[in-house]
């Protein structure tokens, strides 16, 4: 059988597998890389328990993209003898309540798109296996992710958008779960029924690889008219959902609907109200040209209006727009301190009536307030100006 994976992009190599115990490289640093790349290849073989040789051909790439494409290399040659590599992990869970400003979409095939991630400050970084991977490239791009997962620090949350279960999703989370993300994004959800499939399954290979239950996060996202329909159950499904996603593209090639601001009003809307009637966030959808700056801009408040938290991105050079749209400004912070501070001078006074310049504040307010003040501190917590 003759098995090649990976790519001759940059920051990537080629895999094959060879008959015989030898490891051949082949590098433009020979002096500096050969050893060091052989060295790789020998030891993820040896964990594999597999026996046979490969030739390397790289590109500049990192050790662990070394490593994926060779486990992917010998896994697709031994399938029947081989088992996924579980790398040591040591990634703490998330607060459920955590600001998710953006999520930051990278494909999970890609090797120099994967690389350096983690340097631009995305709120949650998204590492896709869904539409940017092709199906030919399913099964290495799953491996790949899992070694990224394992390699890098990525400051804020990582998180893997698996394909749909019936499709081969549940072997993605099988991978995946190995690199320990702290959240698992379900795409084209339209039910129930699919959000607690999905965690049942996390469920089983949490309790099969020591991963505390419970720990790994769902974000569903609704891109169908049927999943708007039941955006509200989505939402409501199961504890570990913490936000609601929104794609778009596929929504309004489902709908037969040009993609326009009242187009998708009424679906936004939908989305968001499903998000916060279950007491999870909601985030918009991706904008797709990278170059226009003051589109973005527009549409992310329009989608704060609505009373979203965060939006998609495809590009780094879109995060500090989306940053700074769905960040308190100093006077909505400084607001909402007021409005708490009146609240307990009034219970201090006795009294349940809350007045602020004169106006009544109503208990709403007052929570909304002082969700505010909490999303302002954790940002600053993490180094963010708020």
């Amino acid at each position: 059988m003759n098995v090649r994976i990976g790519s001759e992009e940059k920051g990537d190599c080629v895999v094959e597998i060879v008959r015989g115990g030898a490891i051949e490289v082949e590098t433009k640093n020979t002096d500096l890389l050969e050893e060091g790349i052989r060295t790789v290849a020998r030891e993820t073989i040896s964990s594999l328990g597999a026996k046979g040789g490969a030739r390397v051909l790289d590109i500049g790439a990192l050790d662990y993209v070394i490593a994926a494409r060779i486990e992917a290399a010998v896994r697709t040659a031994h399938p029947d003898e081989t088992r996924p590599l579980v790398p040591s992990v040591d990634r703490c869970a998330t607060d459920r309540d955590r600001p998710r400003r953006s999520r930051l979409y990278a494909p999970g095939n890609r090797p120099r798109l994967l690389v350096g991630i983690e340097i631009h400050g995305a709120d949650s970084v998204l590492l896709d296996l869904e539409d940017s991977v092709p199906p030919a490239e399913k099964a290495s791009a799953r491996i790949l992710v899992k070694h990224l997962l394992a390699a890098v620090d990525f400051g804020g949350e990582a998180w893997v958008r698996i394909n749909p279960l019936e499709v081969c999703g549940a072997r993605d989370v099988e991978e995946v779960l190995l690199g320990r993300p702290h959240g698992i994004c379900l795409p084209k959800a339209e039910s129930a029924e699919d959000v607690r499939a999905l965690s049942e399954l996390l469920s089983r290979v949490e309790s099969e690889h020591g991963i505390d239950e419970g720990t790994t996060w769902i974000m569903p996202i609704v891109e169908t008219a049927k999943g708007i329909l039941h955006a509200e159950q989505i939402a409501a499904a199961d504890p570990r959902v913490v936000a609601l996603a929104f794609g778009a593209e596929d929504f309004t090639r489902d709908l037969g609907a040009l993609r326009t601001r009242d187009s998708l009003l009424c679906a936004r809307s939908a989305l968001v109200a499903a998000a916060k009637a279950a007491g999870i966030q909601a985030s918009d959808t991706v904008y797709a040209d990278i170059e226009d700056d003051a589109g973005l801009a527009e549409e992310c408040a329009h989608a704060r209006e609505l009373g979203f938290d965060g939006k998609g991105a495809i590009n780094p050079r879109q995060l500090p727009t989306i940053h700074r749209a769905f960040s308190p400004t100093a006077a909505e912070l400084d607001h909402a301190r007021r409005v708490v501070a009146a609240a307990e001078e009034a219970e201090a006074a006795g009294s349940g009536a809350i007045a602020l310049d004169g106006k009544m504040v109503d208990r709403p307010v007052l929570e909304r307030a002082r969700l505010l003040i909490r999303y302002g501190e954790q940002l600053v917590e993490r180094g963010d100006a708020a």
